[in-house]
């Protein structure tokens, strides 16, 4: 059976390309002064995630980079000014542009442009009250391609998992949504810290440094949290407690609204998403909570090869709904999850402590297989910045995941390619390769390539493999 992309979106991707291309080539409109020890270009890759976003460096309220690392520079002297009472104000385009190639439900282009704008605000600095930092992201996503058959989604390729970490629900035409409000603050040196208000859950758990820049969502988090987890494009009100010394040993809880995962058994409707609504359904909930905690340790092998360890475990209160023959909901659903991540070579002692080197990473999760359509993943494989003679900031990628969904059917069904409900278990697993190319301490190309086999899971599976092409291009404002 042949299926067409549907013609729903009228938006031309050259057009956003053709932007991104002139901003690149406009470097002589932002006249750049002389570098400093801060440019991006002259350092290992932070391997940039386009959507998960944190507060603004301390450093940078004394060392601003704003000259060297953004393509407006410091207008003007406007950057310098504002990081001298304690503001940040940070702006980020990444236009991403994929193309299956092949399986899932349809071949066709997909892409789309999340724009990022985040304050930071410094209590110190400004008033005097030390350890206090307020942060606001605003977040605005549109897709560039048009939807596809056979379910009206703008994503072909079928994964459950997800094939890009950075779309917003396939099924959505757009976002425009304050994603983050939160104050934090520190005690005792930074030994303990407390934040309350909307938060992005996958930044103080679940993170995995050296896999942020892959484009699969299992590189951020496990599958078994798909429908869980407060994260972009769902970010939730909570509150998140954190102890310890990050170089040694730490540990955090959180607490967070979890209505965007609430069912309604006698209605069938799952929600309202907490990405677009404020704390009403924190302060007025129904019994709907995701609760996590997360344990860390930190090593250091040959003095300078940081390696760390974190151990949590989570749950989904209320009832959820299932993807299978079950209409009635199941409650309360558990998890647990391991990561790590080990520095195996650098070039260099000072390359090391700013996050350089080949890093062997991973992620093991797991869930009830009775409540969950996920029983199993996991992700591993390595990534390696600072390490290529003159390009210290370029980096490159491997990945490998699995994912295994759970044999009851009444939980998890698959998709068929006509979009009717298939057969239960099977797996879903994936290989990806990428390159970032950080072309100005402002701007990076990262082209990669993503194999996904049987897509959806099925036993006997559903779809057949995906291979995608990928290409990001990245501009800091």
């Amino acid at each position: 059976m042949e299926h067409k992309s549907i013609s729903r979106n009228n938006q031309n991707p050259w057009v956003q390309i053709l932007l991104i291309s002139a901003l690149l080539t406009s470097s002589a409109l932002f006249p750049k002064e002389s570098f400093s020890e801060l440019e991006k270009i002259k350092r290992p890759n932070q391997y940039p995630s386009p959507t998960v976003k944190q507060p603004g460096e301390r450093e940078h309220f004394d060392n601003q980079p704003w000259q060297e690392n953004t393509l407006a520079g410091d207008l003007n002297g406007l950057r310098s000014s504002l990081a001298h009472w304690g503001v940040q104000i940070e702006v980020q385009y990444v236009s991403i542009l994929m193309g299956n190639t092949r399986g899932g439900f349809d071949a066709g282009f997909v892409g789309g442009g999340p724009l990022g704008v985040t304050l930071t605000v410094d209590t110190e600095h400004l008033f005097g009250w030390e350890g206090g930092t307020l942060f606001a992201d605003w977040e605005y996503f549109n897709w560039y391609s048009d939807r596809f058959s056979p379910d009206n989604s703008f994503d072909p390729s079928g994964s459950f998992v997800g094939v890009n970490t950075n779309f917003i629900d396939a099924q959505k035409a757009t976002l425009n949504q304050l994603a983050q409000l939160y104050y934090q603050q520190s005690f005792f040196d930074d030994q303990f810290t407390l934040a309350f208000g909307k938060m992005d859950a996958n930044v103080p758990f679940l993170a995995v440094e050296a896999a942020a820049a892959f484009q699969n969502s299992i590189a951020m988090y496990t599958p078994t949290l798909n429908a869980f987890i407060p994260t972009y494009p769902n970010e939730s009100t909570g509150i998140v407690a954190a102890i310890g010394n990050e170089e040694r040993i730490s540990a955090k809880i959180g607490w967070f609204d979890g209505t965007s995962a609430a069912y309604d058994a006698a209605t069938g409707i799952t929600g309202p998403s907490t990405g677009s609504r404020g704390p009403e359904s924190f302060f007025e909930n129904q019994g709907n909570w995701w609760v996590v905690a997360q344990v860390d340790f930190a090593w250091r092998l040959k003095d300078h090869l940081q390696g760390s360890m974190g151990i949590g475990a989570w749950v989904q209160t209320g009832l959820v709904a299932t993807q299978g023959t079950d209409t009635e909901g199941v409650s309360d659903v558990p998890g647990w999850y391991l990561q790590w991540q080990q520095t195996l070579w650098s070039p260099s002692q000072e390359i090391s402590e700013d996050g350089g080197g080949l890093v062997y990473f991973g992620q093991l999760g797991w869930s009830d297989p009775e409540k969950n359509p996920v029983h199993w993943s996991l992700m591993t494989g390595f990534s390696a910045t600072g390490i290529i003679p003159g390009r210290i900031a370029d980096a490159v990628g491997l990945m490998f995941a699995h994912t295994q969904f759970t044999q009851n059917t009444e939980i998890y069904e698959s998709i068929l390619i006509d979009g009717t409900t298939g057969p239960g278990g099977g797996h879903e697993t994936s290989l990806e390769a990428f390159y970032i190319f950080q072309w100005k301490s402002w701007a990076y190309f990262q082209p990669g390539v993503m194999w996904i086999h049987s897509p959806g899971g099925g036993s006997p599976a559903a779809l057949k493999d995906d291979l995608l092409l990928y290409l990001l291009l990245g501009v800091d404002f």
